[in-house]
This record gives structure tokens, C-alpha cells and sequence, in this order.
């Protein structure tokens, strides 16, 4: 396949025993993580080495052919995203409360991106990371703790229990470095997804 990835960080639950066999799989070096928090906290846990990373899991495989859009003559990259309205995403109570949570960072924030489709940059990643662990907790346990009123007339929230693309972007975008990407709008221009869905089972 053609992409653009030198490593592989495989997330693997507690007790469970890691492969040794994964170059008879692929040729990109593969290194076993494994967690020390749930699986939703993944894009903050794992133990990335290099400048960039994507995300993805064990429902997707890389497409056969990856390529990564940059703005031309600048190492800016070109992230998809949905906008935030009833027919793309506010109909869909998991869409909305995502959006609600990552207007937490950003007020106003208005773009959808999908978890899968962000090019990660690590360092900031870091940073996010950080100040989501210190506003929701190590594991998201405070996610909802200054929101009792409102579970008190849901009896469940339907919504992401750990960090997101969308809040990501929404955290960069109120610190100022949204700068270091290039946006284009999905529902418009469309978007060619790294990753396929290989199981149809829902995640």
C-alpha cells in the first residue's frame, strides 16, 4: 500500500499478551502500547515518537492509497471537516454533544472534524491533552461534574466519553494555533478518508 506512516503504535488492552509476529504482517515497524487507561482516552495515552500522528482502530485498515493533502508550497495540512448544522450533525445526538463538549474550549466553534480524518500534531496534542486531563479528569470522570442539573432530566447522555478531533481543533483554535492547518469543508469539496471501515458492525 501506498501511505505515508513509518510507525504503528498498536493500543493494547491490559491483559492482554502482544504480538511478536507483526512484521510477517506488514513492513512498517509496529510497537505494542499497553493501556494504562480506557480505550476512549487513546488518543491522549498513547506514546507517540514522531512529529505527526493519525488515529485509527481495529474496524479500519489503511487505504490502499494514502495521500495526505498539504497546502502547496507550505507544510500546512489540509483537514476536512463537517459543518456544524442540523442536517450534517444537531439531529444527531452523539454529533451535538461533541460539539457541545468542544465548545467547552471554544465557544462558538462550529466545524466537525472526525477523529480519523485529523492529522495529529504531537506536541500540541501534548498540550491539549493536559489541559482536557485537568478540565475532565485522568479518565473523563469529570466530564459532566458542573453539569448536574442536566443529568438530572437525562437519564443518559449520548456523546463521547474521552478527547476528540473536534475538540482538539476547538482547543487550538482558542490558543491561537488553528494557523497550522488548512480547513476545507467536507460537505462541499468532500474528502478522501485514510482509513476504510472493514468491519460493518457498529463501533
Amino acid at each position: 500500500k501506498d501511505h505515508p506512516f513509518s510507525e504503528v503504535v498498536v493500543m493494547i488492552p491490559p491483559a492482554a499478551i502482544t504480538h511478536d509476529d507483526y512484521d510477517i504482517m506488514t513492513e512498517v515497524p509496529v510497537r505494542g502500547q499497553h493501556r494504562a487507561a480506557p480505550d476512549f482516552m487513546d488518543l491522549c495515552e498513547a506514546d507517540i515518537k514522531t512529529e505527526w500522528f493519525m488515529i485509527t482502530n481495529s474496524y479500519h485498515q489503511v487505504s490502499r492509497h494514502v495521500d495526505l493533502m498539504f497546502v502547496p508550497g507550505k507544510y500546512q495540512p489540509v483537514i476536512p471537516f463537517t459543518p456544524a448544522t442540523y442536517p450534517f450533525c444537531f439531529k444527531f445526538p452523539y454529533c451535538k454533544e461533541t460539539i457541545n463538549l468542544a465548545q467547552r474550549f471554544n465557544p462558538g466553534h462550529d466545524k466537525v472534524v472526525l477523529d480519523m480524518d485529523m492529522l495529529y500534531h504531537t506536541e500540541s496534542r501534548n498540550e491539549f491533552c493536559k489541559q482536557w486531563k485537568e478540565e475532565n479528569g485522568e479518565e473523563g470522570e469529570d466530564l459532566y461534574k458542573h453539569h448536574q442539573r442536566r443529568l438530572m432530566f437525562r437519564k443518559k447522555i449520548i456523546g463521547p466519553p474521552g478527547p476528540t478531533g473536534t475538540a482538539y481543533y476547538a482547543w487550538l483554535v482558542r490558543e491561537g494555533k488553528d494557523g497550522m492547518y488548512k480547513m476545507t469543508d467536507r460537505s462541499l469539496y468532500g474528502a478522501r478518508p485514510p482509513f476504510v471501515k472493514v468491519f460493518a458492525k457498529e463501533e
